[in-house]
């Protein structure tokens, strides 16, 4: 009796590869597991590879082992006005996907999704030859607007053209509800484009030069988030023993004492001295923590009781009206502080009046550029 022939089976190769290349397959199958969503293995990665023979995917991997130094890189050519290889490109919209996804503090702003927007529109406009079915792929991570601005679904929904579901929801982050139809998910699109789709280099520099400050935002902040600490630049650090120049003068207002101070780490700290009654200090810092105080400064709205104030170092809550002080600070580390009206209008008051000098301003737009929008 013959024997019923067996499925084929494909063939295993078993091969031992250097401790680089497979930092390099780890690096690429973190890339490819955020871009699906799923988890993806170490042999999965290798035989994408192989199939795929895809070199701009190694030299992305080659550059996701040391994710700092390749955004400093791009920086550093990029303000000397010198493209941007593809492999560049993508590793720079990886990190914008994981700044813009990040659940950690506040979202980024409607400015910068807008910008992100249309920066994904410049490119699909120089893309090679036309993939309807990429465009399905970038619709389904996108809310999809009517005329009017309401989402839309199903049938009707699919039969919106992608530039144009694109530039409905750029006019709709500019709205002050935006929040309300967020495009959580519209960075991966730039992302995906940039390592899928065919195009000149040339051309696609020229189309996202526009963007680079808002881009390289985002990429910051994603690396920073993710990573936690900055995008810092050790040819720039190296160039001079005091990158702030001169002394930053203290602040005072209102019985509030505000004293700078830069670290031998190039960051920024701010003390705060309370009203001489007190007998308390506090130190702000780095910049991140700075930033979210300032914020909280500018944006909570205290007037009223029970309002709240959560971010990722401070918690702020205003008391019953009865009570004195009102207003609340808990600060990292379970220390807390309470003002009344007038102190904490004081330090609002301080901590503008600081931010209008010259040489603090020329500090943080440099720690801006170094850890993103936070």
């Amino acid at each position: 009796m013959a024997e019923k022939p067996g499925w084929p089976q494909q063939p295993v190769i078993s091969i031992r590869i250097s401790e680089a290349l497979r930092t390099r397959l780890e690096r690429l199958k973190e890339v490819l597991s955020k871009k699906s969503g799923e988890n993806v293995s170490t042999s999965e990665v290798a035989k994408q590879l192989l199939e795929s023979a895809r070199e701009n995917r190694l030299e992305v991997a080659e550059l996701l082992a040391n994710g700092t130094d390749a955004l400093a890189t791009a920086r550093r050519k990029a303000e000397a006005g010198v493209s941007l290889a593809r492999a560049e490109w993508i590793v720079l919209a990886y990190y914008v996907q994981l700044g813009v996804e990040s659940h950690v503090g506040a979202p980024v702003s409607a400015a910068t999704m807008k910008g992100i927007l249309e920066a994904f529109l410049a490119a699909y406009q120089v893309r090679r030859g036309k993939k309807p079915r990429r465009d399905g792929h970038y619709l389904s991570n996108l809310p999809i607007l009517g005329k009017n601005g309401k989402p839309i679904y199903g049938a009707e929904a699919e039969a919106v053209d992608l530039p144009v579901a694109v530039e409905r929801l750029i006019r709709r982050v500019e709205l002050p509800d935006s929040e309300e139809i967020w495009p959580q998910f519209a960075a991966r699109n730039l992302y995906e484009f940039l390592e899928e789709e065919s195009f000149g280099i040339e051309a696609m520099n020229r189309a996202l030069k526009p963007y680079w400050p808002i881009l390289w935002r985002a990429a910051a902040r994603g690396h920073y988030l993710v990573r936690g600490y900055p995008v810092r630049d050790a040819s720039r650090s190296a160039a001079s023993e005091h990158p702030w120049g001169p002394a930053i003068s203290s602040v005072f207002e209102g019985g509030f004492v505000l004293s700078f101070a830069t670290g031998s780490e190039r960051d920024l700290s701010v003390l705060v001295s309370l009203p001489e009654a007190r007998q308390a200090m506090y130190e702000i810092g780095p910049y991140p923590m700075i930033a979210e105080f300032r914020s909280m400064l500018a944006n909570w709205d205290t007037s009223e009781p029970n309002s709240f104030w959560r971010g990722r170092w401070f918690f702020g809550y205003t008391a019953m009206e009865t009570t004195v002080p009102p207003v609340w600070i808990r600060c990292q580390g379970s220390v807390s502080f309470g003002f009344t009206t007038e102190e904490w209008a004081s330090l609002q008051v301080a901590f503008r009046r600081a931010w209008e000098m010259a040489e603090l301003q020329r500090i943080t737009g440099e720690l801006m550029l170094e850890y993103g929008e936070i």
